[in-house]
C-alpha cells in the first residue's frame, strides 16, 4: 500500500502489567512483551501500542511519571526497552510508546523543585493559583468547580511551602503541567526526541485536549451527564485554541524525523467532532486522534453505524480514520456486546448462547472498516471484564466511586494465556496483581489456537484478509445497510469491491447488493463468513443473512 506504514497497519494494544510476567513477582514486564512477539507476528497484527512503563510511584499504575526517560524496575530497564524496539522490529512489527504530557507524578523532580517556592525556576512549569489574599491575608475560595476527574472532589490541592492551589484534575498526585510555558513545552519535546531517537515508531498521547486550560480560570457551566463529564460542560478546562498549536509543533517534531513517526491521540470527549478537530486539516496536527464514541457503546445496530459513518464525516479529507471498541480505561465490548443489565456491566439478564457471533461480527466490524484498527489485548480471545470485589480493587476510580462499576480494573485483568495456574500469567507461586476472570480455564490462548474454529483464528484470518486485500485496507467506504433491522453493511472499493454483511439481530435478514454489480443474476464469491465457507457462492440481489451471521464477499465485476 502507498502511504505512510501506519495507514495500513493492524495495532495491538498492550497494557505492561497484565500482559506476562517473566520475573515472578505477579506483575507483567518488558521481557514479558519480548517473548510474546512471535505470537502477535503469528496473530498478525504488525504495529504495536504500548501503555506506559516509565519511573512511576504508580499512583494512577503508570499515568503518573517521575521520569519520562527512566524505565520502572518492576517492569525491567532501559536495555529491556531498546530490546523491545530492536526485536519488533526484526519482526517487522512498529511499535508505538504511551507518553503522558498533560501531568506528570508528584515525584518527578520537577514537580519536586516547583512545589518548594515561587521562586524556583521550575516553579511556572505547574498551574498555580493563590491561596491568600495579599491585602488582608484572607484564605481564599479554590479558584472554580473544575472536578479532579478519579477522586470526585475540586481539582484544586494545597501546597503549604508556597501558599498556593495547585491543580490535578486526575488525581492529587498528578500536578497538570503549564503548556503556555515555553520551557515546559521545549522540555516535553525533548522527551518526545530522546524515545524517537531511540528508535521508537511514535507515540500515543493521552488525554490531548486536556494541554491547555481556559487563561482565566472561569467554572465550567453544569451538565447532566454523569458518565464520564461528571456533571460539567468541559469548555473551560478543556479543548483550548492553543493546543492545536502544540499539536502542530508535534507533528513538525515529529516529521524531522525520517520513517513516518506517527502520533494518535487520546481525545477524551463522545463528541467525534471534537476528536476530529486535532487532525487539523488532515496534514498539520495529530496524524490519527481517537473517537472516543464507539468505547462507550452497547449491542445497539443503529447507533453503531451511524457512529462510525459519522466519524467518516467528520474525519479531514487529507486525514485518516481510525477504530477500537476496547482499551484500557473502558469496558471491554465482550462484556458491553453481551445481554447484560446496566449498560452491559452486571449479570446477565439472558443466557449469552451467541457471545462467539457477536464477537466474531465486532471483529469483522472492526477490521473491514475504513481506517486503522486498535485491538486491546485478549480482545482476540473474548476476554471479559472481570468481577473484582471491593477488597481487591486497586483502580482510584473504582475506590472512588465504589459501589458504581465504574472502575477500571475489571478490564485490565492479566493475559489468559492456557489453563494452567493463573493462565500462564505468572508462575505458579506467585500472586498476580490482580484477580484473574474465573473463565480463563477454558477462554484462553492456547486452547483458542487449538481449536480452528475459535475467535482467535477468526482474528487470524481477518487480519490476513485485510492485508491481502486493496480494497479492505486502502478502499473507499459506502454504507449499503445502517442498522436497520439489525443489519450493517458496507461496500469497500479499490480494484475490486469487497462487501461486508453483518447481521446483528437472532432474525433472519436479508441484504440487497443489486445496485453494486452490474449485470442482474450475478452471484458473489465469499472471502470469509462465520456460517458459510470461504468460496462458497451467494446471490447478490438478495443475500440472505442467518442470525447474528458475518460475511464478506467479492463482487463480480
Amino acid at each position: 500500500m502507498t502511504g505512510p506504514w501506519w495507514r495500513s497497519s493492524v495495532f495491538y494494544q498492550i497494557y505492561p502489567r497484565s500482559f506476562l510476567d517473566t520475573n515472578g513477582d505477579g506483575i507483567g514486564d518488558l521481557p514479558g512483551i519480548v517473548s510474546k512477539l512471535d505470537y502477535l507476528a503469528e496473530l498478525g497484527v504488525n504495529a504495536l501500542w504500548v501503555s506506559p512503563f516509565f519511573t512511576s510511584p504508580m499512583a494512577d499504575f503508570g499515568y503518573d511519571i517521575s521520569d519520562y526517560r527512566g524505565v520502572d524496575p518492576i517492569f525491567g530497564t532501559m536495555e529491556d526497552a531498546r530490546r523491545l524496539i530492536a526485536e519488533a522490529h526484526k519482526r517487522q512489527i512498529k511499535i508505538i510508546f504511551d507518553l503522558v504530557l498533560n501531568h506528570t507524578s508528584d515525584e518527578h523532580p520537577w514537580f519536586v523543585e516547583a512545589r518548594s517556592s515561587r521562586d524556583n525556576p521550575k516553579h511556572d512549569w505547574f498551574i498555580w493559583k493563590g491561596r491568600t489574599d495579599a491585602l488582608t491575608g484572607k484564605r481564599l475560595p479554590k479558584p472554580n468547580n473544575w472536578v479532579c476527574q478519579f477522586e470526585f472532589k475540586s481539582a484544586w490541592w494545597p501546597n503549604e511551602a508556597t501558599d498556593e492551589w495547585y491543580l490535578g484534575t486526575f488525581t492529587r498526585h498528578q500536578p497538570e503541567v503549564d503548556w503556555r510555558n515555553p520551557e515546559l513545552r521545549q522540555a516535553m519535546y525533548d522527551v518526545m526526541r530522546f524515545w524517537l531517537d531511540e528508535g521508537v515508531d511514535g507515540f500515543r498521547l493521552d488525554v490531548v485536549n486536556w494541554y491547555v486550560k481556559d487563561a482565566q480560570f472561569r467554572s465550567n457551566p453544569f451538565s447532566f451527564k454523569a458518565n464520564p463529564d461528571i456533571f460539567q460542560r468541559h469548555i473551560y478546562d478543556r479543548n483550548q485554541r492553543e493546543t492545536h498549536e502544540i499539536c502542530a509543533e508535534m507533528r513538525r517534531l515529529a516529521e524531522s524525523y525520517p520513517g513516518d513517526r506517527l502520533l494518535t491521540g487520546e481525545i477524551f470527549s463522545q463528541d467525534p467532532a471534537i476528536a476530529a478537530s486535532y487532525q487539523g486539516n488532515g496534514s498539520d496536527e495529530l496524524h490519527l486522534a481517537f473517537n472516543m464514541e464507539p468505547l462507550y457503546l452497547g449491542w445497539q445496530p443503529k447507533r453503531l453505524a451511524r457512529a462510525i459513518r459519522e466519524w467518516y464525516r467528520l474525519v479531514p479529507a487529507e486525514g485518516w480514520p481510525n477504530l477500537a471498541f476496547s482499551n484500557h480505561d473502558q469496558p471491554r465490548h465482550a462484556t458491553r456486546f453481551a445481554p447484560r443489565g446496566f449498560g452491559g456491566l452486571l449479570a446477565r439478564a439472558v443466557p449469552d448462547r451467541h457471545k462467539k457471533e457477536r464477537l466474531q461480527i465486532a471483529a469483522m466490524m472492526l477490521l473491514a472498516s475504513r481506517g486503522t484498527p486498535f485491538i486491546y489485548y485478549g480482545e482476540e480471545i473474548g476476554m471479559e471484564n472481570a468481577p473484582i470485589p471491593r477488597k481487591e480493587l486497586v483502580d482510584p476510580t473504582g475506590i472512588t466511586f465504589w459501589p458504581l462499576p465504574l472502575g477500571r480494573d475489571g478490564e485490565r485483568t492479566p493475559m489468559q494465556w492456557n489453563g494452567k495456574p493463573h493462565a500462564g500469567f505468572t508462575g505458579a507461586g506467585a500472586k498476580p496483581w490482580l484477580r484473574l476472570h474465573p473463565d480463563w480455564p477454558s477462554v484462553n490462548v492456547e486452547a483458542a489456537m487449538r481449536d480452528g474454529d475459535s475467535l482467535w483464528h477468526w482474528y487470524r484470518k481477518l487480519i490476513a484478509l485485510r492485508k491481502a486485500e486493496p480494497a479492505l485496507s486502502r478502499g473507499s467506504l459506502e454504507f449499503v445497510a445502517e442498522g436497520e433491522r439489525g443489519v450493517i453493511a458496507w461496500l469497500r472499493r479499490d480494484e475490486k469491491t469487497v462487501a461486508c454483511l453483518m447481521n446483528l439481530s437472532g432474525r433472519h435478514r436479508t441484504v440487497r447488493l443489486d445496485s453494486a454489480v452490474p449485470a442482474t443474476g450475478a452471484a458473489a464469491t465469499v472471502l470469509l463468513g462465520n456460517r458459510r465457507d470461504a468460496g462458497a457462492s451467494v446471490p447478490v440481489e438478495r443475500v440472505p443473512l442467518a442470525p447474528y451471521e458475518a460475511l464478506l464477499v467479492t463482487l463480480p465485476v
